[in-house]
C-alpha cells in the first residue's frame, strides 16, 4: 500500500495495493503539495488524480479514505470517513473511464505560484506521452474542471520515447520546459489570456544530454550532458555560455543538475543500473564552481550512500532534490533507494578544491 506519514506520526492511506498494473514507465513523480491553498495532488495509476485538503491530515483519525485492503477489525481507526472530503477525478476522462491501465500516471508538477498543475501521462498502446494542464483553483472547487486546454500529444518517435525530465520555471508561472529522449530540450510559454502554449525554443537532439535546470531567477535554463559539461541557454534556447566538465570519463554519467547560485551547480552522477550491491562508488554528488578567467573548482561529496534496490536495466535511477531556501539546505534522493541525504549550509558553503 501506498501510504504517506505527516507530522504528528500520523498516516494517510492515500489508495490500495494496485494489482495487475503494467508499469512499464519510470514513476518520477506522483506527489505535489500546495502550500499556497493548502491541498495535497497525488496521481495514481488505477484511481486518477487523488486530492486531499491538507488540512485532513491533522485529524485523529489515522485514515481518512479505505480502500478494499483496508481491514475492518477497528472500526473507530475509520470514524471520520462519513467526514470525508477527499476529491477523486480521473484526468483525460474520456480515456481513463472504467480505470484503464492503459494510461499511466508518470510526473505531476505544481508551477512557481501553484496556480497551473500539469500531469504526464503515457499511452501504454501506442507509447504516446500526454501533458495536461489544469487550473489549481478551478479543480479544487470545481467537480468536474477541464483542462485549461487540450492536452499537449506527443508521439513517441517525436519525444524518442520518453519524456526525460520537466521542469517549471521557479520565476515565471507560465513557463516551463522538458527533455525528452532524444536529448532535445523544449520550452514553452502559457499565454494567460488565450490560455493557449507558445512554443519559445527547442534545442537540436543529442544522445549526450542528461538533465535541465532553471537558474534560480528564471532567466536561463542548463542542460547537463552525461559528461558532466554544462549548457546555459535563454529561455529561446539560444545558447549562452559553455562550462567545461569538472570530472574525468572515469565517473560515472551525470544524470541531475541543480543551479545553485550564479557560478555554481550541484551535479549527481550515478551507475546506469546499480544493484543492491552498490556502495559509496556507484553516487557521487559535486558541487561546481565556475569562476571568471579561473580553472573550474569541484567539491565531491563522496561520503553519500544509497542503498539502491535491483530494478530492470532498461529504467535508469534519478536524483530528487528538495530545496529548503529557510534553512538554506538541499534534501537528496535517488529512485531505487529509500535513502536520503542532507546537504546543510556548512556543506554547501564549503571552499571548493
Amino acid at each position: 500500500d501506498a501510504i504517506a506519514c505527516f507530522k504528528g506520526g500520523k498516516s494517510l492511506t492515500i489508495t490500495g495495493r494496485q494489482y495487475g498494473v503494467c508499469s512499464q514507465a519510470q514513476m518520477v513523480n506522483l506527489l505535489a503539495s500546495s502550500n499556497r491553498y493548502g491541498y495535497i495532488f497525488y496521481a495514481t495509476e488505477t484511481d486518477g488524480l487523488v486530492i486531499i485538503p491538507s488540512k485532513y491530515i491533522d485529524k485523529e483519525s489515522s485514515h481518512l479514505s479505505k480502500s478494499s485492503d483496508d481491514d475492518d477489525d477497528d472500526p473507530g481507526e475509520n470514524q471520520n470517513l462519513g467526514k470525508n472530503s477527499i476529491i477523486r477525478r480521473s484526468y483525460l476522462p474520456t480515456q481513463m473511464m472504467n480505470k484503464n491501465a492503459s494510461i499511466l500516471p508518470c510526473w505531476i508538477s505544481l508551477n512557481a505560484d501553484d496556480s497551473i498543475l500539469a500531469i504526464i501521462l503515457l499511452e501504454l498502446d501506442t507509447c504516446a506521452w500526454h501533458i495536461i494542464f489544469y487550473d489549481v483553483v478551478k479543480l479544487i472547487q470545481t467537480q468536474d474542471s477541464a483542462p485549461l486546454f487540450s492536452p499537449m500529444y506527443l508521439p513517441t518517435d517525436h519525444v524518442g520515447g520518453t519524456i526525460q525530465c520537466f521542469a517549471w520555471n521557479p520565476a515565471i508561472s507560465s513557463m516551463f520546459a522538458y527533455i525528452d529522449g532524444n536529448g532535445a530540450v523544449s520550452t514553452f510559454d502559457i499565454d494567460q489570456n488565450s490560455k493557449q502554449l507558445k512554443l519559445l525554443g527547442e534545442s537540436d537532439a543529442n544522445d549526450d544530454n542528461s538533465s535541465i535546470c532553471w537558474s534560480p531567477k528564471g532567466k536561463q535554463i542548463v542542460l547537463v550532458k552525461y559528461d558532466g559539461v554544462l549548457e546555459l541557454y535563454e529561455p529561446n534556447m539560444k545558447l549562452r555560455k559553455k562550462y567545461a566538465s569538472a570530472t574525468d570519463a572515469s565517473m560515472p554519467p551525470c544524470i541531475s543538475v541543480i543551479w545553485i547560485s550564479t557560478h555554481q551547480f550541484l551535479l549527481g552522477y550515478s551507475e546506469n543500473s546499480p544493484d543492491e550491491n552498490s556502495n559509496e562508488n556507484s553516487f557521487f554528488q559535486i558541487m561546481t564552481t565556475y569562476e571568471k578567467d579561473q580553472l573550474v573548482k569541484a567539491q565531491v561529496y563522496n561520503d553519500l550512500f544509497f542503498d539502491a534496490s535491483e530494478a530492470p536495466a532498461n529504467i535508469n535511477p534519478q536524483y530528487f532534490h528538495v530545496r529548503v531556501n529557510e534553512s538554506k539546505m538541499i534534501i537528496s534522493g535517488v529512485s531505487k533507494s529509500l535513502k536520503i541525504n542532507v546537504l546543510g549550509s556548512d556543506e554547501l558553503n564549503q571552499v571548493c578544491t
